[in-house]
């Protein structure tokens, strides 16, 4: 029986490794992101033991991901699972694994990992609907909006959590020897110790407030990531991504406090997009909510319970020129009322 064994991998890989294992944990990859993997993790060994770490944050993973550190190449474990089988829909990386599976069975090769034991594991989640205040083994306090999922990994050098999809706020007990690290499949803050709210949203986009102290924020895929220097945020300052570039703005305390409303289950809307309010209720509550075209850029301004959505359905028909629509399967679709 083989055994391989690998050296430890730099900053760089392991940085590259979390942000890929957030990635594959927030929903599907597009197929050129499929291929950047595949050549990502055909280009070095340690990848592929570095993302198996990471892998093991995921009982699946811990079955599997062995079996895909075995095949040659991921290349061929793709080709195999495009012969084989079709591509589901779902969790891309059942699609790789498949894959590998697949690769491993045809050559019936069997290896033994030797790999170091991975950092001591914490999840928190939250479910529709839910709000949660936890403490985490170094003390720093997190507070999670609904439909929220921390997973949390320790090591002796730093702190690294994954936000996969969702908000929370983060309180961070202070350890400049200790860093910690948010992945998001949007991006990377990294922190020593400071007050701070992430928003990852379900298009993608990420959202990034200091209340105290400083942060610095990488933005994008961890390929994008060497060419261009962190943001470095301080206390009122606000980042958020978008398809036509990053924003950043100086925040009041007023508009501070409004921003964190939801920790106290409120939500504060000043001039914003129907479109993109209506997005913070859908996520909230785990609802199919939408709006027209003719009626999505709507302004919307105005604090709002998060737990009240019928109180909020019905407050647009009041304050807008719209018609609140309830589909038959639960979905709710906002339209014009002319």
């Amino acid at each position: 029986m083989s055994s391989i064994s690998f050296s430890p991998p730099s900053p760089e890989i392991d940085e590259s490794a979390s942000l890929w294992a957030a990635r594959l944990e927030g929903g599907d990859l597009s197929e050129s992101q499929c291929t950047e993997l595949d050549a990502w993790l055909t280009a070095d060994p340690r990848h592929r033991e570095t993302l198996a770490r990471y892998g093991q944050l995921s009982a699946y993973l811990e079955q599997r991901i062995p079996t895909l550190m075995a095949s040659d190449s991921a290349s061929e474990a793709t080709n195999a699972a495009r012969t084989s089988t079709k591509r589901p829909r779902g969790h891309p990386l059942w699609w790789v694994l498949g894959g590998a599976l697949a690769a491993a069975a045809s050559i019936a090769v069997v290896f033994s990992l030797q790999i170091s034991p991975p950092p001591p594991i914490e999840r928190v989640a939250t479910s529709i609907a839910q709000r949660r205040s936890v403490t985490l083994d170094d003390g720093s306090q997190v507070d999670l909006n609904a439909h929220t999922s921390l997973v949390v990994a320790n090591t002796p050098s730093e702190r690294r959590v994954r936000l996969a999809g969702g908000q929370a706020f983060f309180q961070i007990t202070k350890n400049p020897d200790r860093p910690l690290i948010v992945d998001t499949p949007a991006g990377a803050i990294r922190v020593t110790g400071t007050a701070f709210d992430v928003r990852q949203s379900a298009a993608g986009q990420i959202e990034v407030t200091v209340q105290e102290g400083s942060v610095q924020v990488r933005l994008g895929p961890s390929r994008d990531q060497s060419d261009s220097p962190p943001f470095s945020l301080t206390a009122g300052d606000q980042l958020a991504s978008s398809a036509n570039g990053p924003v950043l703005r100086k925040l009041s305390a007023e508009q501070i406090a409004d921003s964190l409303a939801w920790r106290e289950g409120q939500v504060v809307f000043d001039a914003t997009p129907l479109q993109e309010a209506v997005a913070r209720f859908a996520h909230y509550h785990g609802r199919g909510i939408s709006t027209s075209n003719e009626v999505s850029q709507l302004l919307i301004s105005g604090r709002f319970p998060l737990d009240d959505l019928d109180g909020f359905l019905s407050g647009l028909e009041e304050i807008l020129p719209v018609r609140v629509n309830h589909d038959l399967s639960g979905t709710i679709r906002i339209v014009s009322r002319t």
